[in-house]
């Protein structure tokens, strides 16, 4: 009970020793004769603050002092080291083993054999029935090979990237001959398909990635092998025929659905025209902007009419982390930029209520004009 009186507007009245939603219901604090403070400022903040205040500049007499009737002994090394190491070690006994971010995870992240049949169902485009969709809601590592790659993370030396995706059926090891489904491929036109050899298979593990021999359905790996044909994000299944209507019968194979990011907008409208100091370096600099379009997500290049080369982004911010890897990680040029320009999108949601009138010079033509939304898949 005490915790959930800890946020938002909750007060503590010295005198009743109750808890109160507005500070002037509480009798001022005996000793300051002022308001009290909220509950996360009064029993958190403010025992922080003077934790911090402790390690920084108190003699060690009055640290060790204070910090042993909490309960945390320190010894002379510890006492007689710089703030941040001090700081480091009373929190770490005092809180414990900094575990909370896993246990949130444990607790509302749901495990891959209990999300694969929701996330099968959001984000694969193809019919729910064959089996191969079968064995990913079961998450069957026995299955037929399916991944679903969502992003490319660039190697140290900018040149080659690696696939960071996950196993929903199958199993995958160093050596495997795959199949590469880019976003356009459909059974019916297999144009957008590439063979490749997966070189390494990776556990990636924060800022570190831990090599293994063999990942099986439910991990998170990174492939290495596979980036050539992959522009932003993919689907790899096995080269063998059972993953496209062999002898299992499982059916034609689909690819997962490219990813939305609808919070974002659903599209880049921040445009920057960019173009190489050196005229030579031209060709450079296009497979670097290819590299950097393959790296964020949500960036998109296009060459205009009048040869501009364009690159989109979502922001000031993001254009800005994309044109320094495009100078330092994937092209390693010096290159000259236009103004930021917002691409404006305006769309019609019902007929217009006024309607819009203009004459010819001679006054004898009337154009009127309305505007309503185009009938659902006319556009498309």
């Amino acid at each position: 009970a005490f915790a959930k009186r800890l946020w938002g507007n909750a007060y503590l009245d010295p005198k009743t020793r109750t808890f109160q939603r507005r500070s002037n219901e509480c009798a001022p604090d005996p000793v300051t004769g002022l308001s009290p403070k909220r509950t996360f400022v009064q029993f958190v903040l403010e025992p922080l603050y003077k934790m911090y205040t402790l390690c920084l500049g108190e003699p060690e007499k009055d640290v060790e002092k204070a910090f042993r009737s909490l309960g945390v002994l320190l010894g002379k090394e510890h006492l007689r080291s710089s703030a941040r190491p001090l700081m480091r070690v009373v929190f770490r006994k005092y809180f414990g083993t900094s575990t909370g971010f896993v246990d949130t995870i444990v607790q509302h992240v749901p495990s891959p054999a209990a999300a694969a049949k929701g996330k099968v169902a959001r984000c694969y485009s193809g019919p729910l029935s064959s089996r191969v969709v079968e064995s990913m809601i079961k998450c069957d590592s026995h299955g037929p090979l399916v991944i679903h790659v969502a992003k490319l993370y660039a190697e140290p030396d900018g040149q080659s990237f690696s696939a960071f995706g996950r196993i929903y059926s199958g199993s995958v090891k160093p050596g495997d001959r795959v199949k590469v489904l880019g976003e356009a491929y459909t059974p019916d036109d297999d144009e957008d398909m590439a063979f490749a050899t997966v070189s390494s298979v990776w556990i990636p593990r924060g800022r570190t990635r831990t090599e293994v021999m063999m990942a099986r359905a439910g991990n998170w790996v990174l492939l290495g092998g596979v980036d050539s044909d992959i522009i932003k994000t993919a689907t790899i299944v096995g080269a063998g025929k059972s993953n496209f209507g062999g002898d299992d019968g499982d059916g034609e194979i689909h690819v997962f659905s490219p990813l939305k990011f609808p919070h974002a907008g659903g599209e880049s409208t921040m445009k920057l025209a960019v173009e190489p100091l050196n005229p030579a370096e031209l060709p450079k600099m296009i497979e670097g902007l290819r590299r950097v379009s393959k790296s964020y997500p949500m960036s998109t290049t296009r060459v205009e009419e009048s040869g501009e080369h364009i690159l989109f982004g979502t922001g000031e911010l993001y254009l800005d982390c994309l044109m320094h890897d495009l100078r330092t990680v994937y092209s390693d040029i010096e290159v000259k930029v236009a103004d930021p320009v917002v691409g404006f999108r305006e769309t019609v949601v019902e007929t217009s209520s006024i309607k819009c009138t203009s004459e010819t010079a001679n006054k004898r033509n009337t154009l009127t004009f309305t505007a309503e939304p185009l009938d659902d898949g006319l556009a498309e």
